[in-house]
């Protein structure tokens, strides 16, 4: 019974805390949906959108007050249930585009809120999530059966970690007691290290076991009769096999506890997941994993094939400062004082560097990522990032202009990533592309969303990063892609004299996209433009594509591959080959001039944005943004 109140008790812990980041994912919803002007208004990216039909600026900057003291208040131990009741009725008033009502009900919600004070006993809510239950949760005099379930690798006959689903016939959720337990909104799973026991009252239960995106899930019906053992033996078998082909998988936003990973890295067959320990959420710490401990280093190793790090960092903030970066395969913690914390992410990004870190730009569509390319801040652009999920996509993350209809839905949101990729890649830098799940806060499994880099001999952490850094990678949430120009992969460059009419060189490009999903379309990019695309003829699970080219001008080439839609959108997309044909610079000054509006536009934007804590703060992110617009200016007038 000990066991029973211990869990209810960490669940009710749990639940608050889900409560909390609903409500500040519900407020950041709708913040970035005031960036994005009604259906049939024409936006141009140099204009900042809420001059375009959007929510007034006052209303705009309220919202984001309101975030950051509910973040405060939680912080501090407050309830915030009545807030979060309060805001259920802020999405009709801007659906309708009532703004002076909107914007009186959020300064009622900011009243309330700063008149909040820490409580010993928060609420119930009213509505929780349904529980994990344990198996000593059974009522008195009701006779169970028990339940063993034995998970092996199909080709090894050796038992292996993996990620189980045991829901009863009204879709409640079963655990192991002992258990790794994930329990978010839509996503409710334990960790099952080779196998389980588990009691269970008479019924109809079924069991779903994956391992990762290599193999083929498994999903049993298993019925449970009082006093029965009931047994069974569950076979993993891999439809690939990455790591003996020289890839090696990576998740790189991963909020879960560093104390689990050895045991999550094995269940979902991840070679590597830094792990952030520190989470700076505008001017404010937020509360993360535990603290990792200095004993033992910063890199652990679980086995030859798999390790992660315990020092890295995710730096996030909204409004004068929207953007989030991970700082990752950080030696030590940063050690940042509440004084230090501040708008502009350069600040961390070069401490981060300085320990010979990497930056991952997290969603390459926050509002400060341009200005952090053009300063060469970031290492990595986060393509399949953690909006797209197993359960649906958000769509609309990210401040910068949505510009196309299709990118506002499911289906078009990896495009409006992708498209602006294409343009920074237009303008000369070389990032590539990389993957994160946000697993810890997201209801996403650890490694869903991940990157695959290749390696040219053993894996080791080190090299891993390297590589990555070098461009050897792709990005996927379901299909793996391979890409080859002349026989060269992923983060290659070709050198080429300059073309002439008699012997032009010829660049031949090969790509292949295998899933076990029904794959719907594979697709060759070549700066930016879409040249050769292959549809699948009805179920496919493997397509490929050639095509050739005199190579007449410097750029570079990527492959895309995407899965059928189905309740959420599967795809995958190559770091580019490189392309240099004689001196030509391949510079496309459309897209250095777009880079240079969006900067433009957060110029004028932090001017008169109120919420910077001082002016010294303000003044520090001008010249942030004026930095890079320099940097745009020039690209432009070299053109």
């Amino acid at each position: 019974m000990a066991d029973h109140k211990s869990f209810r008790a960490a669940y009710g812990s749990s639940t608050r805390r889900y409560i909390f980041l609903l409500m500040q994912f519900v407020l950041i919803l709708l913040l970035l949906a005031l960036f994005t002007p009604p259906r049939g208004v024409s936006t141009q990216a140099a204009q900042p959108q809420a001059a375009s039909g959007g929510a007034p600026q006052s209303l705009q900057e309220k919202i984001q007050q309101l975030q950051t003291l509910v973040v405060k208040k939680q912080q501090e131990g407050a309830d915030i249930q009545p807030v979060g009741e309060m805001m259920q009725s802020l999405g009709p008033l801007m659906q309708q585009q009532k703004f002076s009502e909107a914007e009186a009900l959020v300064d009622r919600a900011l009243k309330l809120a700063g008149e909040l004070s820490p409580s010993a006993k928060q609420a119930a809510p009213a509505q929780p999530l349904p529980p994990v239950r344990p198996q000593e949760a059974r009522p008195q005099n009701q006779i169970w059966g028990r339940l063993r379930i034995t998970i092996i690798d199909k080709d090894t006959g050796r038992t292996v970690n993996a990620r189980c689903y045991l829901t009863d016939a009204s879709d409640q959720p079963w655990t192991p007691s002992e258990a790794i337990t994930y329990v978010k909104p839509l996503e409710r799973h334990f960790i099952a290290s080779g196998e389980f026991g588990i009691g269970l009252p008479e019924g109809t239960y079924t069991l779903r076991v994956e391992r990762g995106t290599e193999y083929r899930p498994v999903m049993r019906t298993i019925e449970i009769h009082p006093a029965d053992f009931h047994e069974e033996k569950i076979e993993l078998a891999r439809w690939i096999n990455m790591n003996a082909q020289g890839w090696y998988s990576g998740d790189l936003h991963n909020h879960r506890d560093w104390q689990e990973m050895p045991k999550l890295l094995l269940a979902e067959d991840l070679n590597l997941a830094p792990t952030l320990t520190t989470w700076v959420f505008g001017y404010h710490t937020m509360p993360a994993t535990p603290p990792a401990s200095t004993a033992g280093g910063a890199i652990r190793s679980v086995d030859a094939t798999h390790a992660y790090s315990v020092f890295d960092a995710e730096i996030e903030g909204l409004g004068p400062a929207s953007g989030a970066v991970d700082l990752l395969d950080l030696r030590s913690p940063l050690g940042l004082s509440k004084d230090q914390l501040g708008p502009v992410s350069t600040v961390y990004t070069e401490l981060a560097h300085r320990q010979g870190g990497y930056v991952d730009a997290e969603k390459i569509t926050w509002r400060d990522t341009a200005a952090l390319i053009a300063l060469g801040q970031v290492d990595f652009a986060g393509l399949v990032y953690n909006s797209f999920t197993p359960h649906g996509v958000e769509v609309g993350w990210g401040v910068n202009p949505v510009e196309k209809p299709e990118y506002a839905t499911p289906v078009g949101a990896p495009l409006w990533a992708m498209d602006l990729y294409y343009k920074f890649l237009n303008c000369g830098f070389k990032l590539s592309v990389s993957a994160g799940t946000a697993s810890g806060v997201k209801y996403v499994p650890l490694g869903y969303d991940r990157v695959y880099v290749k390696l040219p001999g053993l894996f080791s952490y080190s090299e891993w990063f390297r590589a990555l850094k070098a461009g050897r990678s792709f990005a996927t949430n379901g299909p793996m892609l391979f890409l080859t120009v002349n026989g060269h992969e992923p983060g290659d460059s070709i050198v080429l004299p300059a073309a002439t009419e008699k012997s032009p060189g010829r660049l031949k490009v090969h790509a292949e996209a295998i899933s076990i999903g029904d794959l719907d379309r594979l697709e060759i990019i070549w700066k930016g433009h879409v040249v050769k695309t292959v549809v699948a003829n009805g179920k496919a699970q493997n397509l490929s594509a050639d095509f050739e080219m005199d190579a007449q001008s410097s750029g570079w080439f990527a492959a895309r591959a995407f899965e059928k839609p189905t309740e959420t959108v599967r795809f995958a997309h190559t770091s580019p080959v490189y392309v240099r044909v004689g001196r030509d610079d391949g510079l496309v000054a459309g897209d250095a001039k777009y880079l240079q509006a969006l900067i433009e536009q957060q110029i004028t934007y932090c001017e008169t944005a109120p919420r910077f804590r001082n002016e010294a703060d303000r003044q520090a992110m001008l010249a942030f943004f004026r930095k890079a617009e320099a940097v745009y200016a020039r690209l432009v007038s070299s053109h």
